[in-house]
């Protein structure tokens, strides 16, 4: 989240991203239809230009730093379904003050965030899917270059100190790379077990609709690995 700067403070910095990679320079800010200054404007390495939520920024020391979308919003469901969670047990514990109509109602609307958050879950599951495959082949790419880098020094085509230093940022790169995926890897496992948990919850409950709903979700603290 931002820091005490304002967002056109920001204009002309550099950028990293979570990992410490150099993304680019915040060339501009832009606002939202209220007129909100809501996202800055990056020029990336490549020459593209890329928006990121001011929710997503960091002022990190002098450092501008941008994080994941996909994890904040794979956070943001874990807080929900918690939430979700606790509101199925105070149901539970108050179904003996509510008359049956009430506690039918707020069943259903439980039951609907559910189906919500069901699909926003399997959005973002196909969204991570696609981000693993992007680092695994960077993965593959990195370690081929290394392995085509050591030959190439073996065989004298490459100096010792030109070897050394391209050795090195592309093991930086590995473990950057091997960080991000561990990160994926944990938002795919709590998707899918999130899904796994909330389709057996509404089937557990079809044809009973004198039932509170009773979210059971497993391991929904806070903290995600983008």
């Amino acid at each position: 989240m931002m820091g005490p700067l304002e967002p056109i403070e920001l204009i002309g910095k550099m950028v990293k991203d979570q990992y410490g990679r150099q993304m680019g320079m915040i060339v501009s800010v832009l606002v939202d239809d209220r007129g909100d200054m809501s996202w800055v404007l990056v020029k990336m390495g490549d020459g593209r230009f890329r928006r990121f939520r001011l929710s997503d920024v960091v002022i990190d020391g002098s450092e501008v730093i941008t994080y994941s979308s996909l994890k904040r919003r794979v956070e943001a469901l874990r807080r929900k379904a918690a939430l979700l969670r606790r509101e199925g047990s105070l149901l539970i514990g108050l179904r003996e003050r509510m008359g049956e109509r009430a506690l039918e109602e707020m069943g259903k609307d439980i039951e609907d965030s559910v189906e919500a958050l069901q699909a926003e879950a399997s959005y973002l599951l196909r969204r991570v899917k696609d981000a693993l495959e992007a680092v695994s082949r960077q993965l593959r790419d990195v370690r081929r270059g290394l392995a085509c880098l050591e030959v190439e020094h073996e065989l004298g085509k490459l100096p010792d100190e030109a070897f050394e230093l391209f050795r090195r940022i592309l093991m930086n790169g590995l473990k950057t790379l091997l960080a991000e995926r561990n990160d994926l890897e944990e938002a795919l496992s709590m998707l899918k077990r999130f899904l796994e948990e909330h389709t057996s919850v509404k089937e557990g409950h079809d044809g009973a609709e004198d039932e509170p709903i009773d979210v059971e979700v497993g391991g929904t603290t806070d903290v995600v690995g983008a």
